[in-house]
This record gives C-alpha cells, structure tokens and sequence, in this order.
C-alpha cells in the first residue's frame, strides 16, 4: 500500500483492523461471562434458585454475545469488501 493510498483513502485499513477487534471483543465477552459466572457461584450461597437462573443466563447470554458480535464483524467485512470490489472494477472500466 502506497501512502498516497491511505491520504486518498483508495486503500481500506478497516479490514485488518477488524479481525484485531473481533479477537479483542471475544476475549471481552468472555471475561463478561467469567465474571457472571463467578458472580452466580457467589450468589448460590446465598439463594441456589436464583444462583442457578443467574448462570443460566450468563451462559445463554455469553452464547448469544458472541454469535451477535461475530455477525456484527462480518457485515462490517463485508461493507469494506464491497468497497474494495467496486474499486477493483472502477479500475478495469474503459478510461479510468
């Protein structure tokens, strides 16, 4: 990539930066649901009833986290891939 690349924006960065950030973001998720999980352990010593529906949804909840903000990452893939496509073919058409 030239610098005149990324003054111009012709060349997107977005696409690697965006793996970096799905990485970064599971490992958020999945700190979120250790502490849920840890936090429903301490809450059985009080009520096993409500510890236990606390886990439940921690689990449930990291499940669904993950699956969202690894749909969230591959739209935005796809968004910086359309971009790159479309300027792939503006620089195959007849003078360009």
């Amino acid at each position: 990539m030239r610098f005149q690349d990324f003054l111009t924006f012709d060349k997107m960065i977005a696409g690697s930066i965006v793996k970096f950030l799905y990485w970064l973001g599971i490992v958020i998720i999945l700190l979120f649901g250790f502490g849920s999980v840890t936090g429903s352990i301490n809450t059985m010593g009080f009520n096993a009833g409500l510890g236990l529906l606390q886990l439940i949804v921690g689990l449930v909840g990291v499940a669904f986290g993950l699956i969202l903000w690894r749909v969230v990452c591959e739209i935005y893939l796809v968004f910086v891939s359309m971009n790159e496509r479309l300027a792939q073919i503006r620089d195959k058409l007849p003078g360009a």
